[in-house]
């Protein structure tokens, strides 16, 4: 099985074997705004790979929403309302399977939980995404869209919290425009006039940065009333996180101690994890997905 994941600035592409190994990758730049460039990119990066994978399906894995093939909702304005299916299956001339960011990273991460529970996928990036898994399949809804928790908006906000925060999908508040590693540099950048890459920030508190510290705790807070949110409408065994998670071990035991002041719940019993697979878990995820077995 091949496997695609189309970033905001790259393409990667990875063979990976039945039993979820990678096998060879590849990586390539996309160009700015030629969605016929984001095909051949695709292409190149399939080609890459070598011979040895002409006969083999394509998993695709997307920071979007996937409904019957066409693409929407997604941060990557180039391939937004286009039947992305289609055309890249004419680009391969094989067939492609396309699945949303959440769906690949909730595929991977449910791989050995027990087929009765229900299980949540986060990611959060450059842009949000999410995944449901309920009784051992994907809730896919009627639009492709469940799970899509990054466009409601912020829980119990505060005083002028939702102020300024204009979201790419043309509405305000949105939860993305908080818990995007966009949405985190730029709550340091309100506080210290400087902008700083999610990496370094999360870095910086570690060692102690109060300033750092600071915008950590509150995305804490808002990460915590968001999974509330979920825990209210799913009752999930699990909530997983994938991409950017800034200080995971410490967020894992101080997001949950925000729930009970959110959920009608008396013990909560809901885990809440960071994934440890980073961004291969939505490859292999999404080869999970075309193979059916998961």
């Amino acid at each position: 099985m091949i496997s695609l994941a189309f970033h905001h600035d790259r393409i990667v592409a990875a063979t990976i074997s039945d039993g979820g190994d990678f096998v060879l990758a590849s990586d390539v730049a996309t160009p700015d705004g030629d969605y016929r460039g984001w095909l051949l990119a695709a292409r190149d990066a399939v080609d890459a790979l070598g011979d040895g994978t002409a006969a083999m399906k394509v998993a695709v894995a997307l920071p979007a929403i996937v409904d019957e093939g066409v693409v929407s909702f997604t941060p990557l304005a180039t391939i937004g309302q286009s039947n992305l299916q289609r055309d890249l299956q004419s680009a391969l001339g094989r067939e492609v399977g396309l699945y949303g960011f959440g769906d690949c990273l909730a595929a991977f991460e449910a791989r050995d939980m027990p087929k009765s529970d229900t299980l949540v996928a986060l990611w959060i990036g450059k842009s949000c995404h999410g995944g449901i898994r309920a009784n051992g399949a994907r809730l896919e809804g009627a639009h492709g869209a469940a799970g899509n928790w990054a466009h409601l908006q912020l829980p119990s906000p505060v005083p002028h919290e939702l102020d300024g925060r204009h979201c790419w999908c043309g509405r305000s508040g949105c939860l993305e425009t908080f818990l995007s590693e966009s949405g985190f540099e730029d709550d340091y950048e309100r506080i210290t006039g400087e902008r700083h890459d999610a990496a370094s920030i999360a870095a910086a508190a570690a060692t102690g940065d109060i300033v750092a510290d600071s915008v950590v705790q509150v995305f804490e807070d808002r990460l915590g009333r968001a999974t509330a949110t979920i825990i209210s409408l799913f009752d999930p065994q699990m909530i997983i996180l994938g991409g950017m998670v800034p200080l995971p071990e410490r967020l894992e035991t101080r997001v949950p101690r925000k729930w009970p002041g959110y959920v009608q719940i008396n013990r909560t019993k809901t885990r809440l994890a960071v994934s440890a697979n980073g961004a291969d878990a939505l490859l292999k995820g999404a080869a999970l997905l075309m193979s059916g077995k998961n």
